[in-house]
């Protein structure tokens, strides 16, 4: 099954280049936040959501993190990533019944 077509105006293209440098930069904070009116829009590529949960999980908004990478996994299923990122952020947030569930997964897709 392939990704539905999803068009990205510039404006948002240009939220997701900016978010980027700022977690290439260590800033996760003004990442997340430069970021978050990307979550609003309807469909985004597997790429702008991965970019909302890096900078939501390494700013330690653990709630925003695991609400972003569940939509990212329903949209995307076979994302092994986003499987080990929501084990750990279920980890951080002390829920380790279900950080196992979602490592397990993520072992077997082969991601580290």
């Amino acid at each position: 099954m392939s990704e539905p077509e999803m068009t990205i105006d510039e404006r948002s293209h240009d939220l997701y280049l900016r978010a980027q440098s700022m977690l290439e930069m260590s800033m996760p904070i003004e990442a997340a936040q430069i970021a978050a009116p990307l979550e609003k829009l309807p469909a985004l590529p597997d790429s702008f959501l991965e970019l909302l949960a890096r900078a939501y999980f390494n700013s330690a908004q653990l709630n925003n993190a695991e609400r972003v990478l569940r939509r990212l996994i329903e949209q995307s299923p076979s994302n092994g990533w986003a499987y080990r990122t929501l084990a750990r952020t279920c980890a951080r947030r002390k829920a380790d019944i279900e950080a196992a569930q979602y490592h397990r997964i993520a072992d077997g897709f082969g991601v580290e």
